[in-house]
């Protein structure tokens, strides 16, 4: 007896099958066990493949992202003058501007705005600078005065669900019900068994750090925009892109003919294809805008930690009588 997946269905769990019952191999096919040619296998090894971040455009401006240095925090003020001043900058891109006034929606549901006033993560956005040269887009996003009022946060999963937490989210810390899965008697399976053990278990969060970091190139052709963006997920980005600057989606061209590694952080859009959409609009000059080695550590995701209570009970000749699973995710 066991709660698992849903995929179960009521009856005796089915038993393995054993070797002599297997299903005969094909013995006849036109490609597996074939050696085949990697359509793109010169371009990469001859250094001839062009990556996103290899993309160069004339009249080309450099982006950079002014990120918040606290977990929660309320934006007070936001100063861009010094920043608008300084030798290099293009355009500098704020709650303040009417054109980025645009809703956000983070994976797990959580809605918030492009240059939200209510931090919920350190490195959450809070403004933008186009220049022309990516130092001097840096130095000029370092520039911007921002005040901030600091808020309480929580870092451990279990204190996050605790009465009185610092809660992220308008509803709190949970993200929807808890995803529940039960199947026979479990309680009826921990009075049978002769075992009862109970252990806790905790796993580190993974950050995905792949070799050609998170990034684009965005250029405007009148209402046409063209991405060129290190990404696993060409469709979902033109989908998301072409809703949030209300452009047809045959007016927003995604490009991603290769990528220096993802590991599944970039099957998602994030803000600076946005971001950089809105700077070169802005210009009428494309735009690149390519995170930092620091920012591909704090914002573009990660394989999240977990911490998990298991309690198994088993006969003294090792069957299995009933498992309680309980996991706690951030």
């Amino acid at each position: 007896m066991s709660r698992a997946g849903d995929y179960y269905i009521d009856g005796p769990v089915p038993e393995t099958p054993e070797p002599s019952e297997y299903p005969a191999p094909w013995t006849t096919t036109r490609v597996v066990g074939t050696r085949r040619p990697r359509v793109d296998a010169y371009e990469r090894v001859s250094g001839t493949a062009v990556y996103p971040s290899d993309v160069i455009l004339p009249d080309m401006l450099y982006g950079a992202i002014l990120r918040c240095p606290h977990a929660h925090a309320r934006v007070l003020e936001v100063d861009t003058s010094a920043a608008a001043r300084m030798p290099g900058v293009a355009v500098v891109l704020s709650a303040a501007d009417r054109e980025a006034d645009i809703d956000w929606r983070y994976s797990g549901g959580d809605s918030s705005k492009l240059f939200d006033p209510v931090i919920r993560f350190e490195g959450d956005t809070v403004a933008a600078v186009a220049a022309e040269t990516p130092q001097q887009a840096r130095d000029a996003a370092r520039a911007i005065s921002v005040r901030y009022e600091v808020l309480p946060h929580v870092l451990d999963p279990e204190d996050a669900l605790l009465p009185g937490a610092p809660a992220v989210g308008g509803d709190g810390n949970r993200q929807g019900e808890p995803d529940t899965h039960e199947r026979g008697d479990v309680e009826a399976g921990f009075a049978a068994a002769d075992v009862v053990l109970e252990k806790t278990f905790r796993t580190e969060y993974e950050i995905h750090n792949p070799m050609e970091l998170h990034g684009c190139v965005a250029r405007w052709d009148g209402g046409r925009l063209v991405i060129w963006e290190s990404l696993q997920g060409v469709y979902i980005t033109q989908t998301v892109i072409s809703r949030l600057l209300g452009l047809p989606l045959a007016n927003v061209r995604v490009i991603g003919h290769y990528m220096g590694g993802g590991f599944g952080s970039k099957l998602q859009p994030s803000k600076h294809t946005l971001i950089a959409a809105l700077l070169a609009r802005k210009t009428a000059r494309p735009v690149k805008l390519f995170l930092t080695r620091e920012e591909e550590m704090l914002v573009t995701g990660n394989r999240p930690g977990t911490l998990m209570r298991l309690k198994a009970g088993v006969k003294r000749d090792g069957t299995l009588t009933a498992l309680d699973f309980v996991s706690l995710s951030s």
